[in-house]
């Protein structure tokens, strides 16, 4: 069996909930000793549900998950476990309110309360899989963890653990790579596939970006009838906005519309992940970023609809959020917009805000929390009205 949330197996994780400082959800699957065992922590005033997506390398028989609940102080004591297999969506595979450090989901069908899963911590609650689900967790591209009750602190995770073997559905090759990524031999990797294939390894040119010129994940066609990575059209965006410019076509400067806008190319995208899955053992995938979540296409374009499209009578909105942008430069002085902490006078990249519109580095807000009041303006305010700003 492998742990699939090993670093070794580049898995994703996505957690759309504003964590601690140095407590991000990237620290559950870190490569780094000191990053990992700090775990994840949500900001303090998050309450629950928080959710935490994961993406295996590869659809996962999953025979248990051990996931540890308690971070310090703080400590959950409900969690909801999804999982979706390919081209389906979430369902509820397990859920349990317990007391103990952690929880521990598992297969029925291999583990009982007599025999427990190896590796596993006994002061841990154990559960099991909902029995009807086994095509979701005997199958599975990503699962969910939804932290829906805390013991009095914020949702936290400490640390989890997907331990599984690659589903029926992966090929010998698979199998194969993943065991030999597992063990760290990933030279011997590239070896025996150069061996096994000696033709070179060339990316169509039609899946590469017309801008960077490499592998794309969202192929989006222009009104110019280029097409670009989605990410590299968010990149030109938020480029154009930061000069106080509307978003347009980096390829002929049309500005984009309702009827003149991007939008994805399904039929392209749909070659370009049959191409990757068909490759993923080449070691010049294994970088490739994969697309987490199951939001539909039409969505997607929704989303983006108001980023995209915008009228000429909008410039004062584009201006007000070009000087929002980090990269906008300005060459007046506006105390409000200054990353100086108003106490110590030092500067932050980042700094805290309250409702009087002063701000505090960490350290001093933590001084000035003990009374709840601003001491320039001797405002007062509460905990929830704490903004973080970054400069």
């Amino acid at each position: 069996m492998f742990n699939f949330l090993d670093s070794k197996l580049v898995p994703k994780v996505v957690c759309r909930t504003p964590a601690t400082d140095n407590y991000e959800v990237d620290n559950l699957i870190s490569n780094k000793y000191i990053d990992k065992i700090r775990g994840f922590i949500s900001y303090s005033a998050i309450k629950p549900p928080v959710e935490v997506e994961f993406e295996f390398i590869c659809p996962v028989n999953i025979h248990y998950i051990i996931i540890n609940t308690t971070v310090g102080n703080q400590k959950c004591s409900g969690i909801e476990l999804l999982a979706k297999k390919q081209n389906s969506d979430y369902i509820s595979i397990g859920k349990c309110i317990y007391e103990n450090s952690g929880i521990v989901f598992c297969n029925s069908r291999k583990y009982s309360n007599t025999q427990l899963p190896p590796n596993c911590d006994t002061s841990f609650h154990l559960a099991f899989f909902k029995s009807h689900t086994f095509q979701h967790f005997l199958n599975a591209q990503s699962i969910k963890i939804i932290i829906f009750r805390t013991e009095k602190s914020v949702p936290c995770i400490g640390s989890v653990e997907v331990w599984g073997i690659p589903s029926k559905s992966c090929s010998k090759l698979t199998v194969n790579t993943i065991g030999k990524l597992a063990t760290g031999s990933k030279k011997e990797i590239s070896g025996s596939t150069s061996e096994s294939n000696s033709e070179e390894f060339k990316i169509p040119e039609d899946f590469k970006d017309d801008l960077t010129y490499e592998l794309m994940t969202i192929p989006m066609t222009l009104p110019s009838g280029k097409t670009i990575d989605q990410s590299t059209l968010e990149k030109q965006i938020e480029s154009e906005k930061s000069f106080g410019r509307k978003p347009c076509d980096p390829f002929t400067g049309i500005k984009f519309n309702e009827t003149l806008k991007p939008v994805i190319n399904v039929g392209l995208k749909s070659r370009i992940d049959m191409f990757v899955l068909q490759n993923s053992h080449r070691s010049e995938l294994f970088n490739h970023k994969r697309i987490l979540g199951g939001t539909s296409n039409n969505d997607f374009i929704n989303t983006k609809k108001r980023t995209y499209c915008s009228d000429d009578s909008d410039l004062e909105k584009a201006l007000s959020e070009a000087k929002r942008n980090a990269n906008f430069k300005t060459f007046t002085y506006d105390e409000k917009e200054t990353n100086t902490c108003i106490m110590c006078k030092s500067l932050f990249s980042f700094l805290y805000k309250i409702p009087c519109d002063h701000f505090y580095c960490r350290q001093c807000l933590l001084t000035v929390s003990r009374n709840l009041e601003c001491v320039i303006c001797k405002k007062a305010f509460s905990t929830k009205d704490v903004k973080k700003c970054y400069f």
